[in-house]
């Protein structure tokens, strides 16, 4: 539960790179774009030296490595451990049998997220830290929220979404996966705290790589609990910020003087007035029918501030589609959106594009930020006066 005084406060320091990313500096999105390739190239030389059984026992135990994860961070283990501890008085805190502790443990060292020693201890390590509950990043929440059961069972059923209207989530719990969640509001709220952790580093990465000299109002469409917002605007004091959001959630966001909810739906009306407009992986979620619904509701609300002298502007933000399947988050992300949603997809630049002036918004600048993503900046047809200019920049 969160104290809506210390929610205020909170705003107003600007989270800490360090804090949320574990970096002291935000790497340049080209370098971002190397490692990766490096990462992937590395992976699959590791795959490759390994003979088919061997490839096909690892895939398909894959599963493991989230289910041994997700116990650890519901028994506590990351906040346990602020250094070095016998594995036997750690057992003895988490109520459970020392010998099966281990056998966790052992997985768990050989994955880094925590280090055994020689003398039957157990260290933290750096990934540790960030599965504490405390810790500023959020990340125990995204942990515990791909290992519950609903999610596990989309994902044995994603045969299911391969039909033309198919929903794997659906098939594997009863309703497709927003009335779900609106169902079953204890569940729901480990969905905010997960989109939260993504949230923080959204807004940390479009403080800096957007120009927000002009703004003075941000309107984030589907904000969740206001976190991005929250963290946007403590980066630039001059900002307000109002999120759209269904009543359900906008009930539970924490208050905050310079971040207001406004309750409503985004395929319905958005609010007016506002230079920048966010969909921070949201058009991901939906089919392009649905994606161009909310595209058309950010150009009707753009085209009225442009009717009232002003310049607002669209900013998209998911992961970018690859012609050919490279190895990463985008890939991940667009696996994952199979099989929660029935017909939500990663796209290209050039699909947003279209997509956008099919309702009068031409993508003018693409951010590529460190996080992979791409802030896709639009802007409606001839309001700002240049030619569209869909080339990324870092």
């Amino acid at each position: 539960m969160t104290d809506p005084d210390t929610a205020a406060g909170q705003a107003e320091v600007p989270p800490r790179l360090q804090d949320v990313l574990g970096v002291p500096t935000l790497p340049p999105a080209a370098a971002t774009r190397v490692t990766n390739r490096i990462r992937g190239l590395l992976a699959r030389l590791r795959r490759g030296m390994a003979p088919p059984p061997v490839r096909i026992m690892e895939s398909a135990l894959a599963g493991l490595e989230t289910a041994v994860l997700a116990a650890l961070c519901r028994l506590g283990v990351p906040d346990r451990l602020t250094g070095p501890i016998p594995v036997a008085e750690l057992a003895q805190g988490c109520a459970v049998d020392v010998h099966r502790l281990t056998r966790l443990l052992r997985f768990a060292h050989v994955h880094g997220w925590v280090r055994l020693d020689r003398r039957d201890r157990v260290h933290p390590t750096r990934l540790t830290t960030f599965l504490r509950t405390d810790h500023p990043g959020g990340w125990h929440a995204w942990v515990t929220f791909a290992a519950e059961r609903e999610i596990t069972a989309a994902l044995g059923a994603l045969e299911e979404a391969l039909s033309r209207d198919g929903d794997a989530f659906a098939a594997g719990n009863g309703l497709p996966f927003f009335p779900w969640m609106r169902a079953h509001p204890d569940r729901r709220a480990g969905f905010d705290a997960a989109m939260a952790a993504g949230a923080r580093i959204h807004g940390l990465l479009l403080a800096r790589a957007v120009d927000w000299s002009t703004d003075r109002r941000v309107c984030d469409v589907g904000g969740g609990d206001g976190t991005l917002l929250s963290v946007l605007v403590a980066h630039h004091p001059h900002l307000r910020g109002v999120v759209l959001e269904l009543p359900e959630v906008a009930g539970r966001m924490p208050v905050n003087e310079r971040v207001v909810a406004e309750a409503g739906d985004a395929f319905e009306a958005w609010p007016t007035g506002c230079d920048t407009y966010l969909l921070v992986n949201v058009l991901h979620d939906w089919n392009d029918d649905a994606a161009t619904t909310l595209l058309r509701r950010a150009a009707e609300a753009a085209h009225t501030g442009v009717a009232n002298g002003a310049s607002p502007r669209v900013i998209v933000v998911d992961s970018e589609a690859h012609p050919r399947p490279t190895d990463g988050m985008a890939l991940l992300a667009d696996t994952l959106m199979l099989a929660l949603t029935p017909g939500g997809h990663e796209r290209t630049v050039e699909r947003f594009a279209a997509l956008g002036r099919a309702v009068g918004l031409e993508v003018q600048r693409a951010h590529r930020l460190a996080s992979g993503d791409l802030a896709l900046v639009l802007h409606p047809v001839g309001a700002a006066g240049r030619p569209p200019a869909v080339g990324a920049t870092a």
